[in-house]
């Protein structure tokens, strides 16, 4: 059985599919209410297409440890 690779989204995709402003992104990931980008390279960030898909199925309770 294959494994599914994990797509990483940039912040200009993240914004446009979660309709989030720039400002409300990086406050909810403080908050601990939103995915945390992972470090790509030096100076590159992206967020996994699967995180960014579990925050969507309810984004008011979704929580970083998991608890919703």
């Amino acid at each position: 059985m294959a494994n599914q690779l994990d797509r990483f989204l940039r912040e200009d995709e993240v914004l446009r599919v979660t309709s989030l402003s720039r400002a409300t992104l990086w406050r909810a990931i403080k908050a601990r209410q939103f995915p945390e980008p992972v470090n790509i390279s030096a100076g590159r960030v992206g967020w996994r297409e699967s995180a960014i898909a579990a925050w969507q199925v309810d984004p008011m309770r979704w929580r970083a440890d998991g608890a919703a």
